[in-house]
Formats: C-alpha cells, sequence, structure tokens
C-alpha cells in the first residue's frame, strides 16, 4: 500500500507531493521526508515527477 505525503522537491526547494510505502518517511524516488510540513505549504503542491514515474511503473508491473 502506498500514500502521498508532502515534502520539498529537494532539501531546501518548494514543496512536491511524494509517493511513499505506508509506515515509512522515505519517498519512491529516495528522498527521506520530513516528519511533518505544514498543510498550507502542500494545498498547491505538483506531484514529484521521479516518484508518479516510479509509482506508474509498479502498477505497470504489479502482479493481477
Amino acid at each position: 500500500m502506498y500514500e502521498m505525503r508532502p515534502g520539498p522537491n529537494r532539501p531546501g526547494s518548494t514543496v512536491v507531493w511524494h509517493v511513499t510505502a505506508k509506515q515509512t518517511a522515505i519517498a519512491l524516488c529516495g528522498q527521506q521526508l520530513p516528519d511533518h510540513i505544514h498543510p498550507s505549504q502542500a494545498e498547491q503542491a505538483r506531484h514529484c515527477p521521479a516518484c508518479m514515474a516510479d509509482f506508474a511503473q509498479l502498477v505497470a508491473t504489479a502482479p493481477s
């Protein structure tokens, strides 16, 4: 199971939505995510392109 979590695109840059496995702070793109991002920072955030590409590949290769 996967979930979306906000975090910086790169340390110190804009906030984006990352894909993580449940109960982990490491995004599919390999980035360690902070424990907390203020919700207002994530309201209009886009998705992490690397996470979305990795997630699409996981879904495409998932067993039926």
